[in-house]
């Protein structure tokens, strides 16, 4: 069902670019008419209020569910919908007065997820939409529970047995201004994707050719960043089920979505640029708790990005943002793998 909302895109990419864009096989061109389309659609259900339906129940669930104040509650529900920085400006006003525990807690359930407006990124690289929304699903109670035993609460939330009432108020004069604004949001988010992956990508090719050519002193001809990384998460990738044929894909996977993003990762599992892709020599099993693994946004760069955002909303709390957003990330990215290691029982 979610491929085929998302579908709907095509048709304004065909009458913008011709009728010929389906054929294409770019990148741009397939996903980001999409990206646009779902900003424009999500923007449109919030202002109409079914975000904060879904938020306001969930939230209020998960309070009862696992003891966490109504803050964190509704920022770790509302992460896989909104994304990692847009679901802390839900609660703006509290964020000055926040615990340090319901902070980490925040950042780490936007590491742990990734977000309903880049679901159409995913889907047009051939990641099955069922692993990422479950695996975001998944996520939500799994963050905030290990975020609660990396940093537990020592002192008294405001918010502690209270249900917070996402803001229905927005800034949209109508439904038609919110379609606008969802698709300026759209754009925005497409820029900055296809920057993001031009420098990462680049960056990642030219880290690979200083290893080739170190390799050659030591007697190591293909000596990549993934290679590299796939040996240092060897165990850890054991430990998530994967079968002992295809860890060593699956570690180099997880490595290069820790360092990049997992735009990059689920690009190479589906690569067959250069011969067959990773995608067709992984067994089902492993290639389900891949997708799973690498569904968050538990990487290097999107550190900078939480403590940019939320520096900007509350400047007084920077340092206390600078000093968990390691521990959030490398939480976040553990409470992905949970969720990972669990289908691996099941598949």
């Amino acid at each position: 069902m979610a491929r085929d909302l998302l579908e709907f895109s095509s048709y304004g990419a065909k009458f913008l670019f011709g009728d010929d864009i389906g054929s294409e096989t770019f990148f741009a061109m397939t996903v980001f008419p999409a990206f646009i389309f779902f900003a424009s659609f999500v923007q449109m259900v919030h202002y109409l209020g079914g975000i904060q339906w879904i938020l306001r129940h969930l939230g209020s669930a998960f309070q009862k569910m696992l003891d966490t104040s109504g803050a964190e509650s509704i920022v770790a529900v509302a992460s896989p919908f909104l994304g990692q920085s847009e679901s802390v400006l839900l609660l703006k006003d509290y964020l000055p007065h926040m615990t340090k525990s319901e902070i980490h807690a925040c950042m780490t359930a936007g590491f742990a997820t990734v977000s309903g407006s880049t679901l159409q990124g995913y889907i047009a690289l051939g990641v099955d939409p069922k692993n990422i929304i479950t695996a975001c699903i998944m996520s939500i109670p799994c963050s905030l529970a290990l975020s609660k035993i990396r940093y537990p609460e020592t002192d008294e939330p405001l918010t502690r047995g209270k249900v917070i009432e996402p803001p229905r108020t927005s800034e949209d004069a109508n439904i038609l201004h919110a379609i606008g604004n969802g698709a300026a949001i759209g754009m925005n988010l497409s820029l900055l994707i296809a920057a993001n992956l031009i420098s990462v990508i680049s960056l990642v090719n030219l880290v690979d050719f200083l290893l080739t050519w170190l390799g050659q002193f030591v007697g190591i001809h293909e000596l990549t960043l993934e290679l590299v990384l796939g040996y240092i998460l060897y165990p850890f990738t054991w430990l998530l089920g994967v079968p002992r044929d295809d860890i060593k894909n699956v570690a180099q996977l997880l490595g290069l979505k820790f360092v990049a993003n997992e735009f990059v990762a689920y690009q190479r599992l589906n690569d067959s640029t250069n011969g067959p892709s990773i995608r067709s020599q992984l067994s089902f099993r492993a290639l389900t708790i891949a997708e799973f693994a690498l569904c968050g946004f538990g990487n290097l760069s999107s550190i900078a990005q939480q403590i940019g955002s939320l520096g900007v909303l509350a400047p007084t709390r920077r340092s206390d943002f600078s000093q968990l957003a390691m521990s959030a990330c490398v939480t976040g990215s553990i409470a992905t793998a949970i969720t990972a290691a669990i289908i691996s029982m099941v598949v």
